[in-house]
């Protein structure tokens, strides 16, 4: 199923989550916040902070480290 933010560059922290859920990745949006975090810094995905301290997320880099988090157990 196609996510409606396939062709977004920037997304905020809810569209990240439902992005990445539309790729069978489910992940909460709270749970993002909370591994760009000071205490998990570096735990989850690259992200840009505005100076109005608002997050965005670049589509392809969150893609590519979520798809790095999975692991195929055969």
């Amino acid at each position: 199923m196609p996510s409606p933010y396939d062709n977004k560059e920037y997304l905020d922290r809810k569209e990240c989550a439902i992005h990445l859920a539309s790729l069978g990745i489910k992940i909460a949006p709270k749970t993002l916040a909370n591994l760009a975090s000071n205490a998990n810094a570096g735990e989850g995905p690259p992200f840009t902070r505005t100076r109005w301290s608002r997050v965005y997320y670049k589509r392809t880099e969150a893609e590519q480290w979520a798809k790095a988090q999975v692991e195929r157990i055969e």
